[in-house]
């Protein structure tokens, strides 16, 4: 190769003067591709590819929280499938229950919207009317009910960790 085009032997890059140009091997961009079409259509929405969605994969912030009057149009069609999608919704609490291993938090479900239970370890002195967060693993048992296990709930005031 010419004096002005060399390549480094140790990382494949085509150096030109003293700026360089990123070269992937088709090995390399295989890869790549491949690990971008098996990510779930879903967390692609979630992370800003189209549409925001309160769906996120687990453990992952959305870029929306839904709000009750949003939930059934926001779950609709949503299937409850092999991998666990989280849903997260912000509302007045309807329900706090402690049994004295775990909690359960009920928010939403004034018709026509369903109800959401989040079940979780801890009240956090989270009370009846408190409006709160609550984010978790999605599931449908039917139209009218949504469950989210396992769950973690904060005031809808407090700061997102």
């Amino acid at each position: 190769m010419a004096a002005s085009t060399s390549r480094s032997e140790a990382n494949g890059l085509p150096m030109k003067g003293s700026g360089f140009r990123l070269m992937l091997s088709r090995p390399v961009l295989m890869i790549f591709v491949a690990a971008m079409a098996s990510m779930p259509l879903q967390s692609v929405f979630a992370q800003g590819g189209g549409e925001p969605s309160p769906f996120v994969d687990p453990d992952m912030q959305p870029n929306v929280r839904a709000r009750c009057h949003e939930v059934r149009r926001l779950t609709q069609g949503q299937e409850t499938g092999t991998q666990r999608m989280d849903f997260s919704v912000t509302g007045p609490l309807a329900l706090v229950h402690f049994d004295g291993t775990l909690t359960y938090l009920g928010l939403c479900g004034t018709p026509p919207e369903p109800k959401v239970l989040c079940i979780t370890y801890q009240t956090n002195g989270m009370q009846v009317g408190d409006v709160v967060t609550v984010s978790g693993g999605y599931s449908r048992p039917d139209e009218d009910h949504i469950l989210l296990d396992p769950c973690l709930a904060f005031q809808a005031d407090e700061p997102v960790q």
